[in-house]
């Protein structure tokens, strides 16, 4: 992969993680949730000292338990850049501030980075391959909320 996308590439696969995010801090929707991934992919949260998730009816189990446990998400991107593309297949990072409080009152503050491979499917750009990992320290607050789920 060396090509470069288009501007009109680039923006679908920035749109497809906004769709993601948008989708996360909804904390309401898991067939829009899952429907930001291919049936294949993998959620790889083992940056965050958390699991790996392998197909969509896991990831699906992991945000069935975050929607649960979460009362509250906000999720800002910056610094998206598509670092590998080819027809049909593109990776991309992005740094991300996400925020949240859970059902029990406990605040999270995060500063990770996403490094997504995606592939382009019938149903537009979707994650293939999903890792976070920590830009900043993690706070205590993450295994205190999402080790349990």
């Amino acid at each position: 992969m060396s090509a470069q996308p288009t501007l009109e590439e680039r923006r679908a696969l920035e749109d497809a993680l906004l769709d993601y995010l948008t989708a996360v801090d909804a904390l309401d929707d898991l067939d829009g949730m899952v429907a930001c991934f291919t049936e294949d992919a993998v959620l790889d949260l083992s940056g965050l000292d958390l699991d790996v998730f392998e197909g969509a009816q896991a990831i699906r189990g992991f945000y069935e338990q975050v929607f649960k446990t979460m009362s509250h998400h906000m999720h800002t991107m910056t610094n998206f850049r598509v670092t590998e593309y080819a027809p049909g297949a593109a990776r991309c990072h992005a740094y991300v501030c996400g925020m949240g409080r859970s059902q029990e009152g406990t605040d999270i503050q995060v500063y990770v980075y996403y490094d997504l491979r995606m592939r382009r499917t019938d149903r537009g750009w979707k994650i293939a391959h999903f890792y976070e990992a920590p830009k900043l320290p993690m706070p205590d607050s993450v295994a205190q909320v999402h080790k349990s789920n």
